[in-house]
C-alpha cells in the first residue's frame, strides 16, 4: 500500500484500472490454458519435511516461510492480480482482506493435504480437478479484483 501511494499520483486513474483489467485477463487466460507465461517468482519450494516431521512446530515454520516469502513457489500467476489491484487502486481494508484471503488459501491447501489420511489420493484428486479448480479460483480472483476496483 505504501508503494502504491508513490505510484497512484503518477498514473491516471483510468490507466491504473486498465492495468488491473489487463492483468485480470492475462491471469484468467493463463488459468484457462491459453498461455504458459509465468510471471517472475522464487522457484524454491518448501520441502515436505518441513511439515511431515515437524508437527505443530513444522506447521508454524511452514507458515512463517510461506508468509514471509522466504521460500515459496507459485504454480499460478493468480497472486499477481490482487497484488497489482492493491498497489494501484486498493484501500488499506482491501489490502488486509486480500492478505488474509491469500494466507488462508495457502494454508488450506497445505493443511488439507497434510491432514489427508491418504496423500496419494489427495494428489490424484487435485490432478483430476486441477483445471476446474484453477478456472474457478481465477474467476473468483477476477471478481474480487473487480470489487477492489469498484470500492
Amino acid at each position: 500500500m505504501a508503494l502504491g501511494s508513490l505510484v497512484r499520483p503518477v498514473l491516471p486513474h483510468e490507466l491504473r484500472i486498465g492495468l488491473v483489467a489487463a492483468t485480470a485477463l492475462f491471469v484468467l487466460a493463463g488459468e484457462c490454458g491459453l498461455h504458459r507465461v509465468a510471471l517472475p517468482h522464487r522457484r524454491a519450494q518448501v520441502p515436505s519435511t518441513v511439515i511431515g516431521t515437524g508437527g505443530q512446530a513444522g506447521a508454524l515454520q511452514f507458515g512463517f516461510e510461506m508468509g514471509t516469502g522466504v521460500r515459496t513457489h507459485m504454480p499460478s500467476n493468480l497472486p499477481y492480480l490482487p497484488l497489482l489491484a492493491m498497489l494501484l487502486v486498493g484501500s488499506w481494508a482491501a489490502a488486509f482482506a486480500a492478505g488474509l484471503g491469500f494466507g488462508l488459501g495457502r494454508a488450506a491447501m497445505a493443511l488439507g493435504r497434510h491432514h489427508s489420511r491418504d496423500t496419494g489420493w489427495w494428489d490424484r484428486q487435485w490432478q483430476r480437478h486441477e483445471r476446474l479448480l484453477r478456472i474457478t479460483l481465477a474467476l473468483a480472483a477476477v471478481l474480487l479484483a473487480t470489487a477492489i476496483v469498484l470500492s
